[in-house]
């Protein structure tokens, strides 16, 4: 018999009540599941590629219970598999792949009938590639931030505050914190692109966002015509503003109105290679990656996605 099975981060507490929630309905709608709970970063990933190993052929579809940072894990953890469909249940601070793939799930009900319907979708993914160095290629869903972005996601993730302020329900905030932190020491650098095949060059760029969907940072529209079906990658780089224009843009980029300000540019391509003058932070769904050099490329409605 085929059944959901729920990974649900248990380092992120929204997620565990979100799932509590959830579970009363689950047994009384008679709704077959197993549940596995990360214990580690990295964690569900690995429970993921288990569950695939050892319950192939009993998965109706592997859900992740969390944020953005989860649903990434997990999605990595079936990369290889594109025929078990990925669904989410929110329980995040971010959660801007659900707000573009499932915003209408809200509350156990919707929940529920999410679970009992049998729609899937397919959705395009990025595939990154970390220039000169042997790690495995990786997938994202949603958006790549190189820069000031990738900077913030790297020291969020890492700082105490984050879990207090989603204990708190702020979790959003843990990312403005850290980005007035950042922005005391932030070096700008110049970037080379290659765009399929075209190469652009920036100096003076605060960051680089290549998006498969319009949304990181809790409701930033940093791509706002990013699409998760269109077989392309939308990119935006914001360069040559001074820092008081910074701040001013990063209350325009929740509504894409950032996109009309003199200094920031955009491309659509399928694949970008990202070259810059010094090691520059990437993050990846809002987890961090690595530094400067790297490849992206798009594969074209390669995800099952519940929805």
């Amino acid at each position: 018999m085929k059944r959901y099975f729920f990974i649900i981060n248990t380092n992120n507490s929204k997620a565990v009540r979100a799932f509590n929630r959830l579970k009363k309905e689950l047994d009384k709608e008679e709704i077959s599941y197993r549940t596995f709970y990360t214990e580690h970063k990295g964690h569900a990933i690995e429970i993921a590629k288990k569950i695939i190993y050892i319950n192939k052929d009993s998965i109706k579809a592997i859900i992740a219970v969390g944020g953005d940072g989860t649903i990434h894990e997990v999605f990595n953890g079936i990369k290889d598999h594109p025929e078990i469909p990925l669904g989410f249940i929110s329980g995040g601070s971010g959660n801007d792949i659900v707000r573009v793939l499932a915003s209408k799930i809200k509350g156990v009900k919707s929940q529920i009938s999410y679970l009992k319907r049998k729609r899937l979708i397919k959705s395009d993914a990025g595939i990154i590639h970390m220039i000169g160095r042997s790690m495995k290629d990786q997938v994202f869903l949603s958006a790549i931030g190189i820069g000031l972005d990738g900077e913030v996601a790297r020291y969020t993730n890492e700082a105490r505050y984050k879990k207090l302020l989603h204990k708190m329900r702020l979790g959003t905030f843990a990312y403005v914190i850290t980005l007035f932190k950042v922005l005391k020491s932030y070096k700008l650098a110049s970037i080379e692109l290659e765009v399929d095949g075209q190469v652009h060059t920036f100096d003076t760029v605060w960051l680089v966002a290549v998006g498969n969907m319009p949304y990181y940072g809790g409701g930033m529209k940093i791509c706002p015509e990013a699409r998760y079906n269109d077989g392309r990658l939308d990119v935006c780089v914001v360069h040559t503003i001074s820092l008081a224009k910074l701040l001013m843009l990063f209350i325009s980029v929740f509504w894409g109105g950032h996109v009309k300000v003199q200094g920031v540019s955009q491309f659509t391509c399928r694949n970008i290679t990202v070259k810059t003058n010094r090691p520059v932070a990437i993050h990846a769904d809002g987890e961090y990656k690595g530094t400067t050099p790297v490849s992206i490329e798009i594969n074209p409605l390669s995800v099952p996605i519940k929805v």
